[in-house]
């Protein structure tokens, strides 16, 4: 019997057969990953973090509300980053995948 087609798509990276559920690609190692990396939650905090107390600054000299705005930006960017960064991705993996 022949699975269905549908239960199998090619690799994004290889183009080898895997199952739609697959989390992993044994022919080039390639990985599935669901939301957003640590480097990429990071780099949204930060720069949340200095454009919205540099918005800020330009309106008013330092307070405390910059130090209000440097705050809302760190959490304007961590849901920035899930929101941008939150589907399924595949990443080039460290080699195959051994057994």
């Amino acid at each position: 019997m022949r699975p269905n087609s549908t239960a199998v798509i090619p690799c994004p990276l290889c183009r080898a057969p895997l199952r739609s559920t697959a989390d992993y690609c044994t022919s080039c190692g390639a990985e599935r990953h669901f939301g957003p990396r640590k480097i990429e939650v990071i780099s949204s905090m930060v720069g949340g973090c200095v454009l919205l107390p540099g918005v800020s600054l330009l309106v008013r000299p330092f307070s405390l509300w910059t130090v209000l705005f440097a705050l809302i930006g760190i959490g304007v960017g961590f849901f920035y980053a899930h929101v941008r960064f939150g589907v399924d991705r595949w990443f080039k993996g460290e080699g195959k995948i051994k057994r």
